[in-house]
């Protein structure tokens, strides 16, 4: 009987998932990375940072720091060590690059029938473009999602009430008003239109391309600049989902402005389409409450 146990088979599983900050602790950060970070193995080892666990009959017993297929192992805490075996949703990437037959949208005029917030205080909002919930990869909106933001403003994060997809509203007015702006002579009625690119989604393994030119940006899984920063939605409390990631590479150009920068140095910032100047801007939603949040990174 011992001999025979000797060649039991084990019940080997694997689960991935893109990024590499998080402790594998069921704490709420912890449960955020796992509905929002998962991927397939071939994802996992294409991508430049991932992380692979591997629990044997039920228990988590190993894990890898992934570079491009380069694995390392990694260490497990004690409190990590054991913890029992957990799916996470596989998510597909879809690189975003410009399309004349796509149907979402970068810049443009915005729309008449789409009211963007203004506010008497000093907060602009620009139109960041459209995503069409035709395209593949946004097929789970409930509604064309019409994006805007106050780019130009040292914010953190904002969120935005979808319940009448034409009509966004700011949920939290009082932080908003305290934000303040680098450019010092930004007005309440400024105005930055940027040049209208249509693009579509192409599904792959990998997140941009080798040349970083071509791709506008993302979905499927966030790859963050400092650390996961995934939003819980402030009226259902739900985990939201993630939309798309977006680089300032996009090569969109301002066609229009009435802001006059306050000196040399801020007029590039005006030139294009931009977050932060070199930062990704992250784009996430909770269909059944109609929140969108907007959230800037940058190195």
């Amino acid at each position: 009987m011992g001999i025979f146990n000797t060649f039991v088979k084990k019940n080997i599983k694997h689960v991935y998932f893109a990024g590499w900050e998080v402790e594998f602790n069921n704490d709420e950060r912890n449960q955020k990375f796992i509905e929002t970070q998962g991927i397939d193995k071939k994802t996992a080892y294409s991508i430049f940072s991932a992380i692979e666990l591997e629990f044997e009959d039920g228990k988590l017993v190993r894990a890898f720091d992934m570079e491009e297929g380069d694995k390392q192992s990694r260490e497990l805490t004690e409190e990590e060590l054991g913890q029992p075996f957990f799916d996470a949703p596989v998510h597909s990437i879809f690189n975003l690059e410009e399309s004349s037959d796509g149907k979402s949208y970068l810049g443009g005029e915005t729309p008449k029938e789409f009211n963007i917030p203004k506010f008497d205080f000093i907060a602009p909002f620009q139109y960041i473009g459209k995503v069409s919930k035709s395209d593949e990869p946004f097929l789970w909106l409930p509604f064309d999602l019409h994006l805007t933001a106050p780019l130009f403003l040292e914010l953190d994060k904002i969120f935005l009430d979808y319940t009448d997809p034409m009509n966004p509203r700011v949920l939290d007015l009082e932080e908003l008003k305290k934000t303040e702006s680098p450019f010092g002579n930004l007005k309440s009625d400024s105005e930055i239109v940027f040049q209208k690119k249509y693009f579509r989604g192409r599904k792959s393994n990998y997140i941009g391309d080798d040349m970083e030119e071509s791709v506008m940006g993302h979905t499927g899984v966030p790859s963050w600049i400092q650390f996961p920063d995934i939003p819980s939605c402030p009226k259902s409390k739900k985990t939201m989902k993630f939309v798309m990631q977006l680089r300032s590479t996009t090569g969109i150009q301002t066609e229009r402005s009435n802001v006059v920068p306050s000196n040399d140095g801020l007029q590039r910032y005006l030139e294009k389409l931009n977050f932060a100047a070199d930062g990704d801007l992250f784009v996430f939603f909770e269909p059944e409450s109609k929140v969108a949040c907007f959230l800037i990174q940058n190195t």
